[in-house]
């Protein structure tokens, strides 16, 4: 017992003060990029058009239990109503 309680202690010791918690620095960038020198002879263009799919607008409506022509009973569901259909846009527009 003694033994195993003083390799315990020994394992401590030596592992203790490996691990340590810094905080994190929000403000700091993880990667610094070098300067460009060339910057004042760059020639900036307008950026590519980019696609983007617009998302379809729908309702729901909601259709309560109720027992049909035949005598059978439905239960309560949704209908889904498409509003105005999805498409594909230029910029987001």
């Amino acid at each position: 017992m003694p033994l195993k309680f003083l390799s315990l202690v020994v394992v401590v010791l030596l592992c203790g003060g490996c691990a340590y918690f810094q905080e994190p620095n929000f403000d700091k960038p993880l990667i610094t990029l070098p300067s460009d020198t060339c910057s004042e002879n760059r020639v900036v263009s307008k950026p590519p058009q980019q696609e983007a799919w617009v998302e379809a607008k729908t309702s729901r409506i909601w259709v309560n239990p109720h027992v049909d022509q035949n005598g059978d009973y439905v239960e309560g569901y949704y209908k889904y109503v498409v509003m105005k259909p999805g498409h594909w846009s230029l910029n987001g527009t």
